[in-house]
């Protein structure tokens, strides 16, 4: 997804690309932005130092990309699931891997994925639930891991 916006505008990041689409809103007043490093703070002011907002051909591809991303699993790696998993499964990296994979396909990850050992891996999973009961995003875990060793079976 990344690499259809930097094939765009190759020089710029991900954030601008959001910020740029802030700018193109009317009666956009206020944009609060977390920021965590110095270069972060310097884009930002760099960004709205100036008018730039995107035309309509970028809001088309931000729409196709958005679009994309909404099958994605909306983890936030709060890690609250991980305490309680009795296979001590790293359940938002495996998450964060299935939505790479459905996002950019299997190549994208099998470095990742190679590096895992077996009983790291999504089918490593034995569908108890107890990560779904701490979730405060209500995902549906042991599906979502299913659904991954799945797609890992069949790439």
């Amino acid at each position: 997804l990344a690499a259809q916006l930097k094939a765009v505008r190759p020089n710029d990041s991900i954030a601008s690309w959001a910020f740029r689409f802030l700018q193109s809103l009317d009666n956009m007043q206020v944009v609060l932005s977390g920021m965590t490093t110095l270069e972060q703070l310097k884009e930002n002011i760099a960004l709205f130092s100036k008018a730039d907002p995107t035309d309509a051909r970028e809001r088309a591809l931000l729409g196709k990309v958005v679009a994309s991303m909404l099958d994605s699993v909306p983890c936030t790696a709060c890690r609250y699931c991980t305490d309680g998993c009795p296979m001590q499964l790293d359940i938002p990296h495996l998450i964060s891997l299935y939505n790479q994979a459905k996002n950019d396909g299997l190549g994208a990850i099998r470095f990742n994925i190679g590096m895992l050992q077996e009983n790291q891996l999504p089918s490593a999973c034995i569908a108890c639930g107890a990560c779904s009961q701490m979730c405060p995003q209500n995902i549906d875990i042991p599906g979502v891991m299913q659904k991954f060793a799945e797609i890992l079976a069949n790439g």
